[in-house]
């Protein structure tokens, strides 16, 4: 049974940021100190942790782009808990903060590669693919969030 939990120790922010750069930037060769943003100090962090073994399975991220609009980012899996839902679990916390929050649209910059698993969630492309980090393309994704 999975959690979700959020990263309040210097060791879970350190299993959690290790979890985003192992799946987002190390497969690709970017350099340690990547997988954060500027806008760490601004957001909520999730994870999804095992209950039994207090493993990290996934994290994510939320913050505030504009007024009424929560933007989700660093949505991370590890490899060997893919496909089991995990995504989903964390999408679904968040955008029930975000509701909390009073974010009428929700928002993220996606990898062109993940287009299809938001749009499974209910986003729709609402941008131009843009490169990113030189190795890949991002492109905005909104989605209406309901009461």
């Amino acid at each position: 049974m999975s959690v979700i939990k959020t990263p309040k120790t210097r060791e879970d922010f350190k299993a959690y940021y290790a979890l985003r750069y192992r799946v987002l930037r190390e497969p690709w060769g970017h350099p340690k100190g990547t997988e954060k943003d500027d806008y760490e100090p601004i957001s909520e962090h999730f994870m999804a942790v095992d209950e039994t073994t207090s493993e990290i399975l996934g994290v994510i991220k939320l913050h505030e782009k504009s007024p009424g609009i929560g933007q989700v980012s660093h949505l991370a899996v590890a490899p060997e808990h893919q496909k089991q839902g995990i995504g989903k679990f964390l999408i679904d916390a968040v955008e029930k903060r975000a509701r909390e929050l009073g974010y009428k649209t929700m928002g993220a910059m996606a990898r062109v590669t993940a287009t299809a698993f938001f749009e499974k969630h209910g986003y729709h492309i609402a941008g131009i693919p843009v490169p990113h980090l030189g190795t890949t393309h991002l492109v905005w994704m909104e989605k209406e969030l309901n009461p």
